[in-house]
């Protein structure tokens, strides 16, 4: 069973890393130019953090996107891509569930003799949709215009003398790091050898006896 533990551990370690990237920017602007400009933008699946200097201004903030939208107007950040990050933020609550649900299927697989192939399949099974939703998620932003006019997923650009850079922040880079955790992890565990139910049945009545 040192494989199935290996398979627990692997998608413990994926839930953590998916609790990180909830957490954390999935994309950062950065901005500097002419009029004393120059200003962070953080965008997380539940606010908006921007700071720098913009009209002459020291501005620190940390919003919801509703009310961001009254604040980063005039900052080139394309508004439509709100919508993608509230998509997500929905999507990686639903990669946590699975994520939680295989880890609890592996758990029983590893500690409990009966039923030991379906919580196998199951596990395994969960820790593939949970692979597929993340990878999906982190494709899903790639294709995503964050800054009006640019489609490049990363970009440096100087727009009316102003200087604007964008990318991924950490959040979705440990994104693709739970996809692979993930995938490794459910072909791990059906890997894993079960027994038949004969050679069961005879383990589980020796365990009792």
């Amino acid at each position: 069973m040192k494989k199935a533990t290996v398979a627990l551990v692997g998608m413990i370690a994926a839930l953590v890393l998916l609790v990180l990237s909830f957490l954390g920017p999935w994309y950062i602007i950065n901005a500097t130019g002419i009029l004393g400009a120059d200003y962070t933008i953080e965008l997380y699946l539940t606010r908006v953090d921007l700071q720098g200097r913009i009209g002459g201004q020291d501005v620190m903030l940390s919003t919801g996107y509703t009310e961001a939208k009254m604040y980063i107007r005039d900052t080139n950040v394309n508004m439509e891509s709100f919508a993608m990050i509230e998509n997500a933020m929905y999507l990686t609550i639903v990669a946590m569930v699975t994520a939680c649900i295989a880890i609890i299927c592996m758990i029983v697989f590893v500690y409990n003799k009966e039923r030991q192939r379906t919580m196998k399949f199951a596990g395994g099974l969960l820790g593939v949709l949970t692979s597929l939703l993340t990878i999906l998620l982190a494709l899903y932003a790639m294709n995503t215009e964050f800054v009006e006019n640019i489609s490049g997923f990363w970009f440096g650009v100087t727009i009316l003398g102003m200087r604007v850079t964008g990318g991924p922040g950490y959040g979705w880079y440990l994104m693709i790091a739970v996809a692979i955790i993930a995938l490794i992890s459910a072909a791990t565990i059906f890997l894993v050898k079960t027994p038949g139910k004969k050679a069961l049945a005879d383990t589980i009545e020796s365990s009792e006896s």
